[in-house]
């Protein structure tokens, strides 16, 4: 009887230490469909554990469709889909239509951490379906949220963002501050969502680039309800180049967001690109923008934002192949109303070319500010520009096949087709005229 207790007791451990560490380092069971976190500890099925970064500790507990609640105060920068490495939920997400939610009860910031991004994800171990609400993200000195770019095959589905904001702590006027690149930066993303839902959502003071830099779009995108200024480059920015995978895909919709005062970055000379911006291979890609405000140089304390010589601000949206040699697909302009405040923008308000077709619909406002030029006299500015040439003797590489420009569209300042004033039958051949 001794002879088979032992036995009893010590064969299950000699198996255990046959088959390998791995299994002592297994994470918990993903069965929890409610999980309480406080910024120091996690509280599931009955049990108080203590903990220095509650977030990923959670997200490895907690089954599709559970519900994470984040007690108010402040949390540390966390990793998902990571083989290794400290603070990563490795194995974690939810289901099409049953996502893990992590939900902020108010006053939740997560504070940027000592690496390059304060939240990061990568498909290592693959996770979809994470939705995240009412939390205050802080940018480390890279991003406040990075995707990294998945493997062939790959993507970063089902990320959704809801009355979230991403708030930067640089300030342009003074050029100091803590320092951020990116507000997110995503790549390959699919069914990704940040949209203000029960209030605006807030991106503001980002150093050097973009509140969005989206790359090689791999399914629908949406961005709703956002008001954002002082950013170092653009609101949104989305590229798709070769070089970095597939052709962008799926639908880009930028809808009632309130945008001010972006691309004065300093070490671009203030001259960041258009606060909108949608370029390289996506010739299947719909891109839509509709219900959107932008403003530039309305704050006069940013006046100084930029070279001597040259107007502040720069142009409110631009898309063009790069240096891709497939056109974009379809874009949609409803209802938007860009305005530059007299003097300001040094380049044209919207500037449109290599598209499949141009749709100009609802009633789009587009307003230059004025030049200056040397004796007294202010001369409109450049409103919209379609097909604008590399050089001044060519066409775009890439005109536009198609453009309908609807007759509600007000155009105040100059309006330009193939470098040159658009002629009434130019006008008349996009509908804006009868």
């Amino acid at each position: 009887m001794r002879i088979s207790a032992v036995y009893r007791l010590v064969l299950p451990l000699l198996c255990l230490a046959l088959l390998g560490p791995s299994l002592y380092a297994q994470e918990p069971a993903r069965r929890s469909t409610v999980i309480y976190c406080t910024p120091t500890q996690v509280i599931v099925d009955g049990a108080v554990i203590p903990t220095a970064n509650p977030i990923p500790a959670a997200l490895v507990r907690a089954a599709p469709g559970c519900l994470i609640t984040l007690a108010p105060g402040d949390y540390p920068a966390f990793r998902i889909g990571f083989n290794k490495g400290d603070n990563n939920a490795k194995n974690t997400g939810g289901l099409p239509g049953l996502p893990i939610v992590v939900r902020g009860e108010g006053g939740v910031r997560v504070r940027a951490g000592n690496g390059g991004d304060t939240v990061s994800i990568c498909q290592d171990n693959p996770n979809a379906h994470i939705t995240f609400e009412n939390i205050e993200f802080e940018p480390s000195y890279r991003a406040a949220i990075l995707f990294y770019r998945p493997g062939p095959g790959e993507v970063n589905e089902g990320y959704h963002f809801y009355d979230c904001d991403i708030i930067g702590g640089w300030d342009h006027k003074k050029a100091d501050g803590k320092t951020s690149k990116w507000g997110l930066n995503g790549k390959r993303l699919k069914d990704f969502k940040w949209i203000g839902k029960t209030r605006a959502s807030i991106i503001r003071d980002i150093r050097h680039e973009h509140a969005f830099y989206l790359s090689n779009m791999a399914g629908d995108t949406t961005i709703r309800n956002v008001q954002a200024t002082r950013l170092g480059r653009t609101f949104v920015q989305l590229v798709a180049r070769s070089k970095d995978g597939p052709a962008g895909i799926g639908r880009l919709l930028v809808q009632d967001c309130r945008i001010s005062d972006t691309n004065i970055a300093a070490g671009d000379n203030y001259k960041g690109g258009s606060a909108f911006t949608v370029s390289g291979n996506m010739p299947k890609a719909e891109l839509r923008f509709e219900n959107n405000t932008y403003r530039a140089g309305f704050d006069k304390s940013l006046h100084k934002l930029t070279v001597k010589g040259q107007p502040y601000g720069s142009g409110a949206l631009v898309a063009w192949s790069e240096k891709e040699t497939e056109r974009l697909g379809d874009l949609i302009l409803i209802d938007n109303d860009f305005r530059f405040a007299h003097t300001c923008g040094d380049r044209a308000v919207v500037s449109i070319t290599s598209c499949r077709s141009v749709k100009i619909i609802g009633s789009n406002h587009f307003e230059a500010g004025t030049r200056d030029d040397g004796v007294m006299m202010r001369k409109p500015g450049l409103a919209l520009t379609l097909d604008n040439p590399k050089h001044p003797a060519a066409r775009a590489p890439l005109p536009n096949l198609k453009v309908v420009i609807e007759p509600n569209t007000t155009i105040v300042g100059n309006f330009e087709v193939a470098g040159a004033p658009a002629t009434d039958a130019d006008r008349k051949g996009f509908g804006l005229t009868d």
